[in-house]
This record gives structure tokens, sequence and C-alpha cells, in this order.
């Protein structure tokens, strides 16, 4: 008779089983009950949290079994057209992936990326702090950055190079205070891997579990909430489901600032998706969901929408201020046969409650639609906010003709659903761009603040009064004019480059007040 995870994990938690015998036990789960890889890890992760076991005990097993999983799903898959792989990897010969390698703490990357230790391990991939020898030469003082490499057992796995690309991808897109920055994704021989930044603090899972099955209190989960809202709202509003929410791919720095992680299997909304050439790599099919955070219309295989994220999302803060997962764990078709209803939480206000009650929707109408529409469900309008947005009125009030003039000619004329949709991706992806720049830019990587003014300006161009280019455009004018105050005859030739370079900031009050410095 075979073991049930829930054993497995205890004995060998326990020291009473060695590691062969727990691989073993779960291979013949794996084949006997028909379950994914992703169900048990699921499944593994859920009963580890109720026997109060550490997750880096399930990441030792599920590394140990991975190898057999693959080998399986290799064996199950469609024949694979090399040709087209070779082809989706930029060139890169697939037959040459096959000298793997493993690294350990003390290897380097490239000639240049020095694996200090490692902090993450995961199905696809190692997360390891790593001394960034360049930076290193610069003097810059923030010489660390993180490297996450494909496990050297899934680096034959033909779809794993093209997912890892894509995270990377994706990420650069989104360059937010609430995502964590990714920089580069390269390769070493058989080895692919992406640089981000280095993160101080917990991840999400980690806080949850040291309230030992409690939560935190509304006061001190609020501000986590948000940042988590905020950052998931602006991949939303690019376009881009996150696909795999849940708190192990969140993490809380020492500042208290949340940043979500982990964009492996995203995947873009059809119908934002239309004015961009097509990706012929969709990440629904790797199937690389948490089933206990996933939707039922996740696992049906529909068409991604933010609403998905929604539901994650929801039972996300349910555990948060619970320390409990909404349906003990189960997947959500599981939860709706049983007739589960997640408890309500103690010290929430009404709205609050309402708000992650439509988010814990088994159906995808009643929930939120995206972040943005769970913001004002869940926060609406509070005093602080409405203090701020009297603030904004007696100071538009009060502001001067000139600023008043430079508001006016801000606005875009045509408005952005009125552009062709050529033009629209192409404004799209310069403040894409631009974004990114500025990411670079604080990070101390390249001329990121002139890259991010040459990207915004090109957005202006295509579509006059642009909102989110204005956005750039003053945040790069500002930055650059505060660089050269202290002499004023550079700060009136930085001043006259940024007039040169737009027809905003022609206009734009502190360009102008600088242009007439003595």
């Amino acid at each position: 008779m075979v073991a049930a995870p829930s054993t497995v994990i205890e004995e060998f938690a326990a020291g009473r089983i060695d590691l062969p015998t727990a691989v073993n036990s779960l291979r013949r789960e794996f084949s006997d009950a028909g379950l994914s890889y992703e169900g048990l890890e699921s499944m593994l992760r859920a009963d580890a949290s109720r026997l109060g076991i550490s997750m880096s005990v399930v990441d030792e097993l599920l590394q140990a079994v991975l190898p057999y999983v693959v080998s399986i799903q290799t064996q199950l898959r469609p024949p694979v057209d090399l040709t087209r792989v070779r082809q989706s990897a930029r060139g890169i010969d697939v037959a040459s992936m096959t000298r793997l390698r493993e690294f350990q703490e003390g290897s380097v990357i490239k000639n240049r990326f020095e694996l200090k230790s490692l902090v993450g391990r995961g199905g696809m991939g190692m997360v390891f702090r790593a001394l960034d020898r360049r930076k290193l030469e610069a003097n810059d003082p923030n010489p660390e950055v993180a490297v996450k490499i494909l496990n050297a057992s899934f680096q034959h796995h033909p779809d794993a190079f093209v997912a890892l690309q894509r995270e990377a991808s994706k990420a650069q897109s989104l360059a937010h205070p609430n995502i964590v920055t990714v920089f580069d994704f390269d390769r070493d021989e058989s080895a692919v891997f992406i640089t981000m930044e280095l993160l101080r603090g917990s991840s999400l899972e980690d806080v949850i579990r040291g309230t030992h099955s409690r939560g935190l209190e509304r006061a001190a989960a609020l501000p986590i909430i948000r940042g988590i809202a905020e950052g998931l709202g602006y991949a939303h509003r690019k376009g881009i489901v996150h696909s795999d929410l849940k708190p192990a791919n969140i993490f809380v720095g020492d500042d208290g600032i949340p940043k979500i992680l982990d964009f492996g299997i995203a995947r873009a909304v059809p119908s934002m998706a239309s004015g961009a050439p097509r990706d012929r790599f969709d990440a629904g099919t790797l199937g690389a969901y948490t089933e206990a955070y996933a939707t039922e219309e996740m696992v049906e295989g529909a068409d991604p929408s933010p609403a998905d994220d929604i539901y994650a999302f929801g039972i996300i803060i349910h555990e948060l201020l619970t320390g409990r997962h909404p349906f003990d764990g189960n997947t959500a078709a599981k939860a709706r046969a049983a007739g589960l209803v997640a408890a309500p939480i103690r010290g929430l206000r009404r709205r609050e409650r309402r708000a992650l009650a439509r988010a814990l929707s088994f159906d995808r109408a009643p929930r939120p639609q995206d972040a943005d529409e769970f913001l004002k469900q869940f926060f609406g309008a509070t005093r602080q906010r409405n203090a701020l947005i009297a603030a904004t009125v007696v100071l538009a009030i009060a502001a001067s003709y000139l600023w008043y003039r430079n508001y006016e000619q801000s606005g875009p004329a045509i408005p952005f659903d009125a552009l062709p949709a050529e033009t629209q991706q192409q404004v799209r992806s310069q403040i894409a761009e631009g974004d990114k720049a500025w990411a670079f830019y604080q990070h101390g990587i390249g001329d990121g603040l002139n890259d991010s003014l040459h990207y915004f300006a090109k957005a202006y161009e295509l579509h006059e009064g642009d909102r989110e280019a204005v956005r750039g455009l003053r945040r790069a004018a500002d930055e650059m004019l505060k660089s050269h105050h202290a002499d004023r005859q550079d700060l009136r030739d930085t001043a006259r480059t940024l007039a040169e370079s737009s027809e905003f900031l022609k206009t734009y009050p502190p360009v102008v007040d600088a242009l007439g410095s003595i």
C-alpha cells in the first residue's frame, strides 16, 4: 500500500525514513493517483502547513522527485519540432544543451556573477545571491544581485528555455515599486538564467507561517494588501495576468514593501494583445499553476483573465489575516463541490468583507474584474484620500496660469482608444521601454535616465498629450534638473536640452524657470 503524501512528509521530516524511501513513495503516488506535478506540490505544501513542517522540507522532496516527473511528462509529450524550438530559442543549438550543469555556492557564471548563497529553490529553478563583478569593478555601492538558474534536470525540457526568457521579458516590461525588477536574460553554455534585484526580507509565505495560524492584525496587513494590489493592478493595466499568484511568489522587504515575483507562467489578456505581434508560446500550456490558488477557469483551460489573479489574491488576503487557507487548501472545484464558504474575518469593515467575499467567488463574473477594481471595492475613498483630493483641488485653483496652460496642453486631444491599433501598440511599447529604462537608472545601470527621456518623448510624439508620456517626461526632467541644480550654467544647458527633446517640456514650468535662470 502506498503511503499518503502527508504520511511521507511527516515521516521524512521526523527522520524516520530516508530521502530515497520518501521519493519512491511519492513516485508511486504520482503514478498511481494520476497527480500532476503541481497537484503533488500543492498537496505537500498544504500538508506541511497543516503539520507545521518547514517548506524547505517540501522543496527538498520536490527537487528529488522532479527528474522522474520530467521523464514521465517527456514520454507523454507529442514529438517536438526541434527546428521550431531552435528558432524560438533564437538560434541556440538544443543539442548543445546536453551538457548539464548544476550550480552551487562559489560557482561563477559568464565570468561575471559569483554565486554566494542559495536563497530559494522552486520546481524549475534555483535563486542565488550573487556578486556582480562588473558592478564591483565600477565601485557600485550595491554590487549584489539575485540570479535565477534553471535546474539541471529541467534544462532538457523543450519549453523551459522559452518560459524563462518570457518571464524575464514580461517582468522587464513591468517597472513598478511592487514588482521585482528583472535586469537581464542570458545563457552560459547549457545554463540559462535571469538576473534581478536582490531582495532582503521574507517571503509572504514565511510571514504567514510566522503568525502560527493566527494571521496579522488588520493594521499591519493593510499596507501589504495595498502594495500587492497596486503592483498587480499595474500588470493588469499592461494586459498581463500573473497566473500563479501565491504567498511564495510575494516578497516582503525589510522596509515592509511587498513585491510580486515569478512571472514565469504569466499570460497576456487576449483582448488587450490585439495590437501586438502574437507570441506563439503560451505559458499556460505548461500547466504550472498552483492548484490551491487556481480558479476552475484556469484548470479548464479558459482564456486568461485578471479575475483569475483576483481569486488567488483573495485567498492570500484571507491567509494573511487568519493564517489559514479559506478552503483548507482544497482546489476551487473541490471547495465548490463540498459547499465550502470562507468564514468572515473579524475586525474587517463591512466594505472590506464584501470585496473579499466577491474575490473568493468560484465563478469569474462576480469577482472584481481586475486589481484596480478590487482596490476601489476594498479600500474605497478613505478620509485621507478625500483630504488629498480636497487639497489637490485647492492647489489646482491656486496654481498659476502657466501651470494651468501646461496642464491643458498636456491632455490628449485624441483619445487613446481612437488611435490606430498599430499606433496604440507603439505608444505602449515606448512607455514600457521608458519605465524599464527608469528602473535601470534607479539601479545605476547604463544611461537609464537619458534613455527614459528618449522613450517618453517618442511616446508623446506619437500621442500628443498622452498622460503616461507626460508622467515620464516630468519625472525624467525633474531628475535631470535636480542633478544640475548646483551650477546655474549647467542647469540652463540641461533645460535647453530638455526643451529641445519634447514639445511638452518646452512649456513645462521647471524647464522654463531653469532657462530663465542667470
